[in-house]
């Protein structure tokens, strides 16, 4: 090989750029692209000798995923600490405290530095062993907390009531959803469908193989994200597509509310996003944020709402919660 070859197959074109709004890195590639996991376009670098790209998408991969648990055990501690304040406990943030050991626990950390270690040693099959059992590692952790966050939103249900399960989400929204949203209004519409995507590719390992594959699409007024299934709410409901694992069988509500679009056997750690995305931002006389779909049903996949006008979601978003729509919603 000479050194024009060499040079070829050690660097490709990167899908990842920096984001001036969010301050880091992100994925950028276009619709073709943007839903495909990343753990397969570091595999695809590993077969062409991409040697440096699949050392960054490695890297990356880690960051989805790591940051989707970072926020789940953040969710999770808001939620202890709401049902150990119902049960009389004074001291603030014992959520966090009684978790701090689970989370500086990095599931994956050394299968990187494997795969890091083989990709210097242009060895692709070394790499890419390491890569999937990295990721086998980390779904194992986000698997688990998202069964924890269920069933301690069931016992708050059955304990307290349904409302107290919208009562908890709305207070652990100012610490996950409000911040992590906060730059929306300045993203473009194609820097906020790559936040959306990312939270569902990496973050949760959504799609058929739990790898982290979304479907993205083009309406005109809004950009689609399809998740078949999702990889929180939808392996509980359909089971783990990777491992054969069975359906978790979710407990549900069993009152119609608007902050549920009127639905009833809604898994209690899905309708978080109805109430994060949508209701709080209508009852507060603003425009859904990211308004869905069909979420948590076993028979069709769930279907995000990215719209390019922040301003105009369709009508029947506002509907479906019980709201009057503006005049002018489309």
């Amino acid at each position: 090989m000479n050194t024009d070859e060499a040079a070829n197959r050690s660097s490709a074109r990167s899908p990842i750029g920096f984001s001036e709004v969010l301050g880091r890195p992100i994925r950028q590639d276009g619709l073709g692209t943007l839903g495909t996991s990343t753990q397969t376009l570091a595999e695809e670098a590993l077969r062409d000798g991409h040697w440096d790209l699949a050392a960054e998408l490695a890297r990356y991969f880690v960051s989805e995923i790591r940051t989707m648990n970072d926020v789940l055990f953040v969710w999770l501690a808001d939620i202890l600490d709401y049902r150990l304040a119902k049960a009389g406990a004074t001291e603030q943030g014992l959520g966090t405290t009684l978790l701090q050991g689970y989370r500086a626990y990095q599931p994956g950390s050394g299968d990187l530095e494997r795969a890091l270690t083989a990709i210097a040693a242009h060895d692709p099959g070394g790499a890419s062993s390491a890569i999937e059992l990295m990721r086998v590692r980390w779904a194992a952790q986000h698997d688990g907390l998202v069964v924890w966050i269920q069933e301690v939103l069931t016992e708050i249900a059955e304990s307290y009531g349904e409302d107290a399960v919208r009562e908890v989400v709305t207070l652990a929204y100012e610490h996950i959803w409000k911040p992590r949203y906060e730059l929306w209004p300045r993203m473009s519409p194609e820097e906020r469908l790559q936040l959306s995507v990312e939270g569902m590719r990496g973050g949760h390992l959504s799609g058929p193989r739990h790898r982290g594959d979304v479907g993205v699409s083009d309406e005109g007024d809004r950009y689609v994200m399809s998740l078949d299934p999702c990889g929180s709410c939808g392996v509980l409901r359909r089971g783990d597509p990777d491992s054969g694992r069975a359906p978790h069988q979710p407990a549900s509500n069993r009152e119609p509310h608007a902050w549920t679009q009127g639905r009833t056997g809604m898994g209690w750690y899905s309708v978080h996003s109805m109430i994060a995305l949508e209701y709080i931002q209508m009852a507060d006389g603003q425009p859904p944020l990211r308004p869905l779909e069909d979420c948590d049903l076993p028979d069709r996949p769930c279907r995000w709402f990215i719209y390019k006008d922040v301003t105009k979601p369709r009508a029947i978003h506002y509907v479906r919660q019980g709201f009057t729509p503006p005049p002018d919603a489309p």
